[in-house]
């Protein structure tokens, strides 16, 4: 007779009814440990899990799902993992399971992401990276979705940013640009725009990452204006975020200069995680989000470089706390430095405010119209061109 290990892990998401949801992905990842990844088009979906034995089974019921469309079974000829089903169960549950070679504890959890939610289940074996890793995406049968863009106009409210010498503020300078950018951007065929503050209101650091996230963001692009004791220095820079420290010490001090406003204004926790979830998305999700960030800057980089000098010729890396949603490729742009006299004169120049915008457009533009997530119309047409 069988074995069953009670391995019952629920989660449901407090206060809200079972829904229904699409399993649209599957992916094993070979890393330290063996990790699936289940993607679903629900922020509220739940899911059991429990071990069979004689022989060795994970299965994983999720309730009210459904697969978005017809995945395959799966063998593996190496690893824990022997092969992979899926067994609709009418409305009530979707059943996977994994034939295993030997007993696991696995762990899971969900996190959320652009559409829905993922969850990762960890097996507690370790990977083997040279096996390789399964991908299964469904081809989705929901009507195409626009790439999303979320514009922060950086400080505002009751910081003021950056003082350029005129007394000009960064607050005034961001927001225009960022409004400016907006307009651009919802013009766009296949891009939405969504802006974080669209006034002079001050919003928490976290706050901002939670809108990027809530939006279902494909890229986030803080807007700021530099600011240094040196008055002479200039140009546009565009950063990511640095795990190991910022790249250099000047990046350094700027992104310790951006994370103190944010605690002098009551944003202590400035990420928003516990130890536990950062250290398992940043191992899932960061270095493919960190990829992305750095192309999405190099393309605004090199727009910027066509309007006017930029003060480092490459884009730079430091621990911005506006930059740290794993699952969010992020950039942040200084567009000029308010603290010398002739650039903060620029920066309250519409004229310029405009050039920036339509630099940071374009940049934006052919970053996403290579790299829109799949489920976008810009991946379609990506697809259509054959690139």
């Amino acid at each position: 007779m069988q074995t069953l290990l009670l391995l019952v892990l629920a989660v449901v998401m407090a206060g809200s009814a079972q829904a229904s949801a699409k399993l649209y992905g599957f992916r094993m990842v070979q890393q330290e440990n063996v990790m699936l990844h289940f993607d679903l088009d629900s922020s509220s979906a739940t899911a059991d899990l429990f071990m069979l034995s004689r022989p060795h089974r994970l299965v994983i019921d999720l309730p009210g799902a459904t697969l978005a469309t017809q995945m395959p079974s799966e063998t593996f000829s190496q690893g824990v993992v022997q092969a992979i089903r899926y067994a609709q169960h009418g409305s009530e549950y979707l059943r996977v399971v994994l034939d295993l070679r030997r007993a696991v504890k696995p762990s899971y959890r969900f996190v959320p992401r652009q559409g829905g939610q993922r969850l990762l289940v960890d097996l507690g074996v370790k990977g083997n990276p040279s096996i390789g890793s399964a991908n299964h995406q469904a081809s989705q049968q929901t009507p195409l979705r626009d790439a999303v863009v979320v514009i922060d106009a950086g400080h505002g409210g009751q910081d003021p940013g950056a003082l350029g010498q005129r007394k000009t503020r960064e607050k005034d300078i961001t927001l225009a640009v960022a409004l400016k950018l907006h307009e651009r951007l919802q013009a766009q065929t296949g891009i939405r725009s969504v802006l974080v503050r669209d006034s002079d209101v001050y919003v928490a650091l976290r706050q901002r990452m939670n809108t990027a996230r809530q939006a279902g963001a494909d890229l986030f692009v803080s807007i700021h204006a530099d600011a240094v004791e040196r008055n002479e220095a200039r140009g546009s820079s565009v950063y990511t975020l640095s795990i190991d420290g910022a790249s250099s010490e000047a990046a350094d001090l700027l992104a310790k200069s951006e994370n103190e406003s944010a605690a002098l204004y009551g944003d202590i926790e400035l990420d928003g995680m516990d130890n536990g979830l950062r250290q398992t998305i940043l191992s899932l999700a960061q270095s493919s989000t960190m990829e992305l960030s750095m192309e999405a800057g190099s393309d605004v980089l090199t727009e910027l470089k066509t309007i006017g000098s930029v003060h480092k010729p490459t884009v730079e890396q430091a621990g911005f706390a506006v930059l740290k949603s794993p699952d969010v490729p992020s950039i942040l742009v200084e567009t000029a430095f308010i603290s010398n006299r002739e650039e903060e004169q620029k920066l309250k120049s519409a004229a310029y405010q405009d050039k920036l915008a339509e630099a940071m457009h374009r940049g934006i533009t052919r970053y996403l119209q290579r790299r829109a997530p799949e489920g976008t119309h810009l991946a379609a047409q990506r697809r259509k061109r054959g690139s």
